[in-house]
């Protein structure tokens, strides 16, 4: 959900009431799910910018609290993989990478697109344009959402207050 501020908010439902995580807690998740590991506060301090580790130690207790996050005897905090959230469900992690489900829907329709073309060149007529339309229209629509979910990624590199 966006604010229409600049802040993006996580949801999960957590024992019938809404848990929310805003700004840099959720910086703090995002770069916890990236990194598919476990990490200490000393890391997410320096990771994200943090003045103090008594900040990272903040934003990683409060996740905690919240179910997202578990936190091993070591100390470290990993990713709960049984929470599932609103705001992770539109991404697809891929070897510490975060890509937009959409953009595989995209980059086919596309693909396909071009292939008809390609192959319907020399004999395009109405018919053969209208049948390419819907694609066209499909095509369109994911590369849409695909860059509406671009600003839900939150910024590693913005300064930390």
């Amino acid at each position: 959900m966006d604010t229409g501020k600049g802040e993006h908010y996580l949801s999960i439902a957590n024992e019938n009431k809404q848990e929310e995580i805003s700004g840099n807690t959720l910086r703090v998740y995002w770069y916890i799910l990236k990194k598919r590991e476990s990490c200490g506060v000393r890391e997410i301090q320096r990771a994200l910018g943090f003045s103090s580790s008594s900040s990272a130690h903040y934003h990683l207790e409060k996740l905690a609290a919240k179910g997202f996050l578990i936190k091993n005897k070591y100390g470290s905090y990993q990713a709960n993989n049984k929470v599932k959230t609103g705001i992770i469900s539109p991404f697809v992690f891929i070897h510490g990478f975060i890509f937009p489900r959409q953009l595989f829907y995209a980059m086919v329709t596309t693909i396909m697109n071009i292939l008809f073309l390609i192959f319907f060149w020399r004999i395009l007529v109405l018919t053969v344009a209208l049948a390419l339309a819907p694609g066209i229209l499909a095509c369109i629509i994911f590369w849409y959402e695909t860059m509406k979910l671009r600003p839900s990624l939150p910024s590693f590199e913005e300064s930390v207050r």
